[in-house]
């Protein structure tokens, strides 16, 4: 298979798609738009522009060519049935799969967390098709139904490398977190390569409390089961974005 991504440089630009199947892609457009530009880390900084599209179809990311891409919170299971009956005959899944597998980047918020996990907790009857990749457990409307959804202010330790070197760790202090219908990061399956960036206590009904994982590093894929985009703070949507550019620049050996 030929690669997905063409890595030469296009006037310093950097291409986001969103899957817009179905949930809330259209405010992770806006949210990326807001952000304009992004810069290189190298000696010589580059200054790139961000495009974003939706994309609906195999055919739709052929065309945008993105380096990276986010898969939005939803519906997780009514995504995966859009996806396996797209109409131009190639399931947007199985080719995401092939898309990390190259290396591109990839941000799951709530539902998209589901889908890029390779262990579900609580799946309806049947289960349900899953992209994969992501060596965790996640347990699906962890925090409960509608009516229990919340916002709260969360600490986040964005990682940019690897084996917690104190040089690629940004602390992200009272990051609005909204929670709805969320699901929960139960467990690390590959404890050497997923890296927690984030966490939060849970205080159950019986007053017990339990520490869940909110979002996860893992090489190539991140994971959130909250909504970034649904706040008024870009940060994280930065963070991703630059993640993206540094693994392009990876690419072309800048």
């Amino acid at each position: 298979m030929e690669p997905l991504i063409n890595t030469i440089k296009e006037n310093h630009n950097i291409k986001i798609g969103v899957l817009a199947l179905q949930g809330g892609f259209k405010e992770h457009v806006e949210m990326i738009k807001s952000i304009k530009h992004c810069f290189s880390e190298c000696e010589n900084k580059y200054k790139y522009s961000i495009i974003v599209e939706e994309v609906k179809s195999v055919s739709d990311i052929k065309k945008l060519n993105p380096h990276g891409m986010i898969l939005p919170g939803g519906e997780s299971t009514s995504m995966a049935i859009i996806a396996s009956a797209n109409n131009d005959g190639e399931n947007i899944f199985t080719f995401l799969k092939e898309y990390i597998k190259q290396g591109n980047f990839v941000w799951g918020t709530c539902a998209g967390s589901i889908m890029l996990s390779n262990k579900v907790d609580g799946q309806k009857v049947g289960g349900q098709s899953l992209i994969g990749g992501l060596d965790v457990l996640v347990s699906r409307n962890y925090f409960g139904r509608q009516i229990d959804s919340f916002e709260t202010k969360i600490n986040l330790n964005l990682k940019y490398g690897k084996n917690n070197n104190n040089n690629n760790i940004v602390l992200l202090e009272n990051f609005e977190a909204i929670f709805i219908r969320a699901p929960a990061i139960l467990d690390i399956i590959d404890k050497e390569n997923v890296e927690i960036i984030g966490d939060y206590i849970v205080t159950k009904k019986d007053g017990t409390k339990e520490k869940v994982i909110t979002a996860v590093k893992q090489n190539n894929i991140i994971a959130s089961v909250f909504h970034p985009e649904l706040t008024n703070d870009n940060r994280f949507h930065k963070y991703f974005v630059q993640l993206v550019l540094n693994n392009h620049l990876t690419k072309i050996n800048i």
